[in-house]
């Protein structure tokens, strides 16, 4: 009787026991995701290796992860990586940066966090995007994509910034810093992340990826702070350059 290690499959055969399809497989294989497989005379036949791979890669999938990207991280990765290793690193690229999640209000919720605020605050909030009315619930309730965006705006109204001008600069940085997000993981990536995995294995990069978040915050908090100083010096001299208008 054979024992698991020593089952031979069809793609068939494979394609049922790991839920996947038959094209999909041959996708895989073909993209260099799973091993290839072994050749007896004119038949090809797979093994728990490729089982395995392929429930690892659906549950990277479910994590939240690129199909790319699982390609990439897999040619870098030890023979020895096992599937524990690779969900923690899984779970660790998806856990969110910030506890800063969306929320619905009703509008007695939302009139309490508006305290102090002058009439048509409501409106200005959803004319800038900061909360969107849903008028197709009754009662009427309030969507807020960020709850902490949404102190800031109330804070811009006590300072009395137009909200419409909080919007742009909201925007500005917005745009800024998903551009700057973008180049740093991308390059995070080529510096850092495959170098470490091809040494050291998923399991000890998700470890890396986690001491990393404080620092990265912490580092991106000081050079924006540094940068904003050097910005309000520069205007400084530029008006005193200029002098008195006459």
């Amino acid at each position: 009787m054979q024992t698991i290690d020593e089952v031979e499959l069809s793609v068939e055969e494979l394609a049922e026991r790991s839920g996947a399809t038959v094209r999909t497989i041959r996708y895989y294989q073909s993209e260099g995701l799973l091993p290839a497989p072994v050749r007896r005379g004119r038949e090809v036949r797979y093994g728990p290796q490729h089982l395995d791979r392929l429930q690892l890669i659906a549950a990277l999938q479910e994590r939240g992860l690129r199909l790319t990207a699982i390609a990439d991280l897999l040619r870098h990765s030890p023979d020895d990586a096992s599937a524990a290793d690779w969900l923690g690193l899984g779970e660790t690229l998806s856990r969110p940066w910030t506890e800063d999640h969306p929320v619905v209000l009703d509008e007695q919720e939302l009139a309490r966090r508006l305290t102090g605020t002058p009439a048509g605050t409501v409106e200005e909030l959803v004319r800038t995007g900061v909360v969107e009315r849903r008028s197709d619930t009754t009662p009427v309730v309030y969507f807020v994509p960020s709850p902490g965006m949404l102190e800031v705006a109330v804070a811009f109204v006590h300072l009395g910034i137009d909200l419409e001008v909080g919007a742009r600069l909201r925007d500005l940085l917005q745009r800024r810093l998903r551009d700057m997000a973008i180049d740093l993981v991308a390059q995070f990536t080529d510096e850092v992340s495959i170098e470490h995995l091809a040494d050291a294995g998923p399991g000890a990069l998700a470890v890396l990826l986690d001491q990393l978040r404080p620092l990265t915050r912490r580092t991106v908090d000081l050079l924006f702070a540094h940068e904003m100083e050097r910005a309000q010096r520069q205007l400084l001299e530029a008006a005193s350059e200029r002098g008195p208008e006459s």
